[in-house]
């Protein structure tokens, strides 16, 4: 079998690779054209025998070439948190985008479609333990267009004929997440505040195991038709995880205590304000809403299918994830 991945340069996407090579499975790349920095990268996995093509989700004629002797696809590439960007690029490039690559697939042949979507649909104050069943309550234009594509799949896949799989990760971190970095730099400084008591669940999955449960997807004939949340072994209050990150980076704290009202107060006023005058606001009430998040998910049904189950805890993990700061300079 040969497994195309798009978006493989990306985070998620460098650790599928990587998974797909230790499990002795060939494997072709897509991703639009290196910057320098990871022009490297792409020569250490040529190096390993991976197939790059370049190209953009939005062109068909670029993707022919990397789906040439490919059975299953498992598509990665999506718009994720780029800035300023209209909600019209998110649809196009997570919903258009992706359909444009099933066609493609399709056209050539390919059996299956793996689909990564995000735990995120369901909402991101949720009580109790969030399974497939659960309602989605998307939050912002990235999970509403994740929805979105998830229905596209489905409907794509019965008119062309063609097996899918949908995961749905929770919060993904791991070495090379560039997202958790300012973090890492800041609590490494014990300037990483915890506002509020920190009570809210988070439900972190290590990259690895991600691109695990991934592979598997692409693989095992029981894995067609289903849709699977992929979580860690376990969800944990913020304040222990910060806990957690604290011990990492050898600080007795991440760092001060403070309360939660005032900034949340002070977010709404600048985000409007700056909105007012047409500039990046410092602080804004998506950064806020990180304290008062609450979900955590049940991926029995992913453990049940796919025989995995998630290896790498919260301790090991972050140990991992600065290990691959420090080797790198950035911490």
């Amino acid at each position: 079998m040969r497994i195309l991945t798009t978006g493989a340069l990306g985070f998620i996407g460098r650790h599928f690779l990587l998974a797909a090579l230790t499990a002795g499975v060939a494997v072709s790349a897509f991703n639009r054209a290196p910057t320098m920095p990871k022009r490297a990268l792409v020569q250490q996995f040529q190096s390993r025998g991976v197939s790059f093509h370049t190209g953009d989700v939005g062109d068909r004629e670029s993707l022919i070439p990397a789906l040439d002797g490919v059975e299953s696809v498992c598509h990665f590439a999506s718009a994720f948190r780029e800035s300023g960007m209209a909600d019209d690029y998110f649809i196009q490039v997570n919903v258009d985008g992706t359909r444009n690559v099933m066609e493609a697939a399709a056209a050539q042949g390919v059996r299956r479609f793996v689909f990564c979507s995000t735990a995120g649909i369901y909402g991101s104050q949720v009580p109790g333990v969030i399974d497939e069943t659960a309602p989605v309550n998307p939050a912002n234009v990235y999970e509403r267009s994740k929805v979105e594509a998830e229905a596209m799949v489905r409907a794509q896949a019965a008119r062309l004929g063609m097996e899918y799989a949908i995961f749905r990760p929770a919060v993904v971190y791991g070495p090379h997440d560039e997202r958790l970095l300012k973090m890492f730099r800041s609590a490494s400084k014990g300037r990483f505040p915890l506002f509020g008591d920190g009570s809210g669940r988070r439900h972190m999955v290590y990259v690895g195991d991600v691109a695990d449960a991934a592979l598997q997807a692409c693989l095992l004939p029981q894995a067609a038709g289903q849709e699977m949340i992929i979580a860690g072994p376990r969800a944990a209050p913020l304040r222990e995880i910060l806990g957690v990150l604290a011990r990492t980076v050898g600080r007795e704290s991440s760092g001060p205590r403070l309360p939660l009202a005032p900034m949340r107060l002070l977010a709404a006023v600048t985000e409007d304000a700056c909105k007012l005058v047409g500039v990046d606001p410092p602080i804004y009430r998506r950064r806020m809403d990180f304290y008062v998040n609450d979900a955590a998910f049940d991926c029995s049904r992913a453990r049940n299918i796919l025989a995995w189950e998630p290896a790498v805890d919260l301790e090991e993990g972050f140990a991992r994830t600065l290990e691959s700061y420090v080797q790198s300079g950035q911490v």
